[in-house]
């Protein structure tokens, strides 16, 4: 069972569920390897212009930080079985999941702060 608290969401990839969560390292590791802020990097996904690189660099820490044990060429397999499209899907859903969860416990805790 997936923690909304810790930021884990669970991830249909294929016919498996996984865990999946995005730390503050994680989004480093991402923004490092893309290029690109996380912000930009779903932006980018909304206008569906996303490499499959990206695709792989933002599934791997993501599955990582979920407890799930798989190495980069194993997402990039994972990918290959159930394909770009559900992939991208995915990672558009942990993106949106990861930046409206920090966005709402960021505006409740300016709220506390009044």
């Amino acid at each position: 069972m997936t923690n909304p608290l810790k930021g884990q969401i669970n991830l249909d990839l294929g016919d498996k569920s996984y865990k999946a969560r995005l730390t503050v390292d994680a989004i480093i590791q991402i923004e490092d390897s893309t290029g690109c802020g996380i912000i930009k990097l779903a932006q980018n996904m909304s206008e569906a212009d996303i490499k499959m690189k990206d695709l792989i660099s933002v599934l791997t820490p993501a599955l990582r930080g979920g407890g799930n044990d798989l190495q980069e060429n194993d997402v990039k397999k994972l990918v290959g079985e159930v394909g770009i499209v559900d992939s991208a899907k995915a990672v558009a859903q942990l993106l949106t999941s990861t930046l409206t969860s920090n966005s709402s416990e960021a505006g409740e805790e300016n709220q506390k702060k009044e």
